[in-house]
């Protein structure tokens, strides 16, 4: 899984993905990190990131782990995002933790959480989506 992860650093998977410069950086513990980095262009009217900027990037690192842990046979199709606020995060760089809690012929299921740079937890995200083929012959 961590080679396949490794990918995403080096090759295109989005522009999503590149927007947020989402990084892999390691895993540990079954808990796969990330990170990204938020622009000026991801605040709100207060000068934090917008909460919509934060879901998008959870989004993208709970699926960019569960294409791997498909094998890249199978992407998510986003079947619930629920996502809960914490605190506020600043402009710039964040951590990210992915755990993913099943991998299902019919169903997947990951947990993404989100930290500022002190350490400090800002939002969790729970995504569930629907595996489907990424095959040619569909």
């Amino acid at each position: 899984m961590e080679e396949r992860l490794k990918k995403f650093n080096k090759e295109f998977f989005g522009p999503s993905m590149e927007f947020f410069n989402l990084k892999f950086e390691s895993i540990e513990y079954e808990k796969i990190k990330f990170s990204c980095i938020f622009s000026n262009q991801c605040g709100n009217p207060m000068g934090f990131v917008q909460g919509g900027m934060i879901s998008a990037a959870l989004d993208d690192a709970t699926s960019a782990a569960m294409i791997s842990g498909y094998e890249e046979r199978k992407a998510p199709m986003t079947t619930d995002l629920h996502i809960l606020f914490h605190r506020p995060l600043q402009i710039g760089k964040a951590n990210m933790e992915v755990k993913i809690i099943k991998l299902g012929q019919r169903s997947a299921t990951s947990e993404g959480r989100m930290y500022n740079l002190e350490g400090k937890l800002v939002a969790t995200l729970m995504h569930t989506a629907q595996p489907v083929d990424t095959s040619s012959e569909r």
